[in-house]
């Protein structure tokens, strides 16, 4: 069956090792793609005798017949026939076919519904969302798929190098770094999160308290972290997100009854969860990495990044 995404169309595309055949208007893509201008200009046999009446054929067997269709579709304003939604691996291949016959930026605005990372966890499918969104050039997208990537993922990032998954054909070896470099900053930043707690209570610095009130708050809230497992080691194997949603959930410690406070009038009243509520807002509101600088060298320039870091 031949799909009509132009009934009038005076080029058929036979696509893919099936032969899938497509029915396109050869103006069109020439106006969207400089790859078919070329092709379809007077230079070369494809584009002599076009004629909608009897539509030439074009044997196109390398390349993906669904991905190429998704893309014709849009060329043609054919909007009903383009998905809401793909596959991270769909979404991957479009941006592949995209690049190859330069079609890009007839692909800007129905890219950002697909370059989603919310619901995908698997560090694979958001491999492929990272290097679609870097084929298609969608800098917000970009950093939300990786800040994904750091949040949700506690493994290496260096099975996305595999050449099966084939991610750094399109993407910088160095993009899977800089994942790295950030996920530390952000542990560094939860370390530090955690450190300020224990303090909150502020410290014994003067003879005049008696019951060593700072000591005993900083006792307890030790004695928390190690209860829900978040001391330093503990965290290691937790994702950045599931330790943010521990530590929001996290009560205040709690200081035997036991113990009677002395009459010292400056003992500093911790404000725990109003604290580190404000530090955990600040770090989910990070980006994530910037697609500007993973294209610049490793050498500081005065380039313009259009994600705010």
């Amino acid at each position: 069956a031949r799909t009509e995404i132009a009934t009038n169309g005076d080029v058929i595309l036979v696509v893919g090792p099936q032969g899938k055949k497509i029915r396109v208007c050869s103006f069109i893509l020439q106006n969207a793609s400089t790859y078919f201008r070329a092709m379809f200009g007077p230079h070369f046999a494809e584009g002599k005798d076009l004629k909608s009446n009897d539509p030439k054929e074009m044997l196109m067997p390398g390349d993906n017949a669904n991905a190429l269709e998704i893309i014709c579709n849009i060329m043609h304003l054919q909007n009903d026939a383009v998905p809401q939604s793909l596959s991270p691996s769909d979404i991957f291949d479009i941006a592949i076919a995209a690049d190859k016959f330069d079609s890009v930026i007839a692909l800007k605005h129905v890219s950002t519904l697909w370059l989603k990372p919310k619901g995908v966890e698997s560090i694979s499918e958001l491999g492929y969302l990272m290097a679609a969104a870097y084929i298609l050039d969608n800098a917000q997208a970009f950093s939300e798929i990786t800040l994904s990537m750091v949040f949700c993922h506690t493994g290496s990032y260096l099975p996305l190098a595999d050449q099966v998954i084939g991610l750094i054909d399109f993407v910088p070896w160095k993009t899977l770094y800089l994942l790295e470099e950030q996920r530390n900053w952000m542990r560094t930043e939860l370390q530090q999160i955690l450190f300020d707690g224990s303090t909150d209570a502020g410290s014994d610095e003067t003879n005049a308290c008696t019951c060593a009130w700072s000591s005993r708050h900083s006792l307890a809230h030790t004695e928390l972290l190690r209860h829900q497992e978040l001391q330093p080691l503990q965290i290691l194997n937790i994702t950045i997100s599931r330790v943010i949603e521990r530590l929001e959930q996290m009560k205040d410690p709690v200081i035997s009854n036991q113990w009677v406070p002395c009459m010292y009038r400056w003992h500093r009243n911790p404000c725990y969860r109003e604290r580190r509520g404000q530090s955990l807002r600040k770090l989910q509101g990070s980006n994530g990495l910037c697609i500007d600088c993973v294209r610049s060298g490793t050498v500081p320039t005065n380039q313009i990044c259009r994600i705010k870091h």
